[in-house]
């Protein structure tokens, strides 16, 4: 039987459901290679220590496991992309969106090497998470506008692209924070003191006051679902991101207190990655369910 063009994307849909979950595995095994010190465990792209497959050992294995896991990734966003191609007149908007997944993940990737390249430089590396972060929200966007999955009707279009824009950039500021080497630079709570530098001053204290905003906002917002009486996918998705940002503003202060130990600070971003997920598809089913395609 002849499959259709819905039925094209429907798989499309699927699959980069699929794929978006490996894609945050990617980026939390990305923030475990960098907080463990094993970034330049190969150092050379896109060989390792020259070979197809190193001896895989310490520093070595950490590394090549990521870029093991970025080509496996790689290449079910291009199967997944090719799928979408094929059911691509049943709407267009869902495979640009995936489209748009394939370019950033090559991009991502160039990225990567040019990280390697140059040794880690603070900013290529921030530019290679923004890059992690459009993979991952254009797969998202594109898999629940190819499925047929129920459309919600709050929180507002308005409310929703606030939420997407907010949780981007303190997920951003956080990653200048790393790009800046200026992790360990804000020891005080709720803000630096006289121990951090001019720039820890800032990076930090612009992340933690926007975070806070961010974590108040999208808990307001999941009682205002639950009072607007929606039972269904949107309040699942509103609880869902405020219990999982309260969680990640715990592990936030939790990583303070105990001196920054490597599963907080991985766990830290691996929320992230998963808090952006889901705040994606919110404001996707918003955009499906108000007919507005910008």
């Amino acid at each position: 039987m002849k499959t259709n063009q819905a039925e094209w994307l429907s798989r499309a849909g699927k699959l980069a459901l699929v794929t978006s979950v490996l894609t945050i595995i990617l980026i939390a095994y990305g923030s475990w290679v960098r907080v463990s010190g094993a970034g330049l465990g190969c150092p050379d792209w896109p060989l390792c220590e020259g070979n197809v497959i190193p001896e895989l050992q310490g520093d070595v294995a950490i590394e090549f496991g990521h870029r093991f896991i970025a080509g496996v990734t790689i290449i079910l966003v291009s199967v997944t992309t090719l799928i979408a191609y094929k059911g691509r007149f049943h709407d267009q908007i869902a495979y640009r969106l995936i489209f748009g997944a394939w370019l950033s993940i090559l991009f991502q990737a160039i990225l990567g090497g040019i990280t390697v390249l140059t040794e880690l430089h603070g900013m290529v590396r921030l530019a290679h998470l923004t890059f992690a972060m459009l993979t991952l929200g254009f797969l998202i966007s594109g898999a629940f506008r190819a499925l047929p999955i129920g459309e919600i009707t709050y929180p507002s279009l308005r409310r929703s692209r606030s939420l997407l824009t907010g949780t981007l950039f303190v997920v951003l500021a956080g990653g200048l924070i790393v790009g800046s080497g200026e992790s360990s630079g804000c020891p005080g709570l709720p803000l630096c003191d006289s121990r951090s530098s001019d720039a820890a001053l800032v990076f930090h204290g612009l992340h933690r006051v926007l975070a806070t905003l961010l974590v108040a906002v999208l808990v307001v917002t999941a009682i205002q679902v639950y009072k607007n009486g929606d039972k269904g996918l949107g309040l699942v998705l509103s609880l869902a991101v405020a219990l999982l940002a309260v969680l990640q503003f715990s592990v936030g202060i939790s990583a303070i207190i105990t001196d920054l130990p490597q599963s907080l600070r991985v766990l830290h971003l691996a929320l992230a990655a998963t808090i952006w997920s889901l705040v994606v598809a919110q404001f996707s089913l918003i955009l499906k369910s108000t007919g507005t395609t910008k």
